[in-house]
């Protein structure tokens, strides 16, 4: 679940807030040509795996999640963490293996980790050189703004991140010792000119995660084609595991994510057309 550090980085970086990706090697791996023997040390893999290895110091956020520095280029990325990744600490000296495929925000997002292994304990005095950085990225999130939403999607070609915004909220939050309540009514989704939406672009039927920057108690999705002036919407199957919301989106449709939190409600829209 991407924090709100990560949105502020990539609403800086575009205002459509699609970011595509391009296959590559993650900075600061190996030259394909280079190969070593030790296996402490950072080595690209053979061609047959298709896989990357870089090594990289971790440095903690201020909400706690990790950010990445990749310790040939000191160019920061955000990971992905695979299931049974080590428990992380700041200092930490980490190798990281995965497809190579980095999405194009600053900083990098790596969504393809594969595997990642503690070279060097270190300590989060080792860390501290990055403080500054740190500051530049991660702000406390205010009480009052709802949860976040990103759809993510891979094609043949790329692998994509949008940036979901509430259309409509229900949301409460404590200031100074008070409770409080903001609500924005949500418009029709039909209202909104197709060109005025987030867009997905498909070059066919393709499974898509809604993530969020707080964990969901429930998703719902529905769809409405955008080929006929009707309001006739149907319901699409969703799966919500991890804190994350699991769907199949088909260009020619609109799509509303309404999401239930311990705070609130929030809807979302967007739509997807053909590639």
């Amino acid at each position: 679940m991407k924090s709100h550090a990560v949105r502020l980085a990539l609403s800086a970086l575009t205002l459509s807030a699609l970011f595509v990706t391009t296959a590559c090697t993650p900075q600061g791996s190996p030259d394909p040509a280079s190969t070593t023997g030790n296996e402490e040390e950072p080595m690209e893999a053979t061609a047959d795996t298709d896989e990357f290895v870089s090594t990289a110091m971790v440095v903690l956020l201020g909400n706690g999640e990790p950010l990445f520095i990749d310790q040939d280029t000191e160019s920061p990325y955000y990971p992905t963490l695979p299931e049974g990744a080590p428990e992380l600490k700041a200092g930490n000296v980490v190798r990281v293996t995965g497809n190579g495929i980095m999405l194009q925000s600053y900083p990098a997002q790596y969504p393809g980790i594969t595997k990642v292994e503690v070279l060097e304990e270190g300590a989060p005095e080792d860390a501290e050189k990055y403080a500054e950085l740190v500051s530049q990225l991660w702000q406390p999130k205010d009480a009052s703004e709802p949860a976040f939403a990103t759809l993510e999607y891979t094609t043949e070609l790329t692998a994509t991140s949008v940036m979901l915004s509430a259309s409509g909220y229900s949301w409460s939050y404590e200031q100074d010792g008070e409770s409080l309540t903001d609500t924005v009514d949500a418009p029709d989704p039909l209202s909104y000119a197709t060109s005025d939406l987030p867009d997905a672009r498909l070059d066919g039927p393709t499974e898509a995660t809604v993530s969020f920057d707080v964990t969901p108690t429930g998703v719902t999705v529905t769809s409405y084609s955008e080929d006929k002036a009707s309001s006739t919407r149907t319901d699409v199957p969703v799966e919500l595991a991890g804190g994350a919301a699991t769907l199949t989106i088909e260009p020619g449709n609109r799509y509303v994510v309404n999401a239930t939190f311990e705070a609130g409600e929030v809807s979302y829209v967007f739509v997807a057309t053909a590639a």
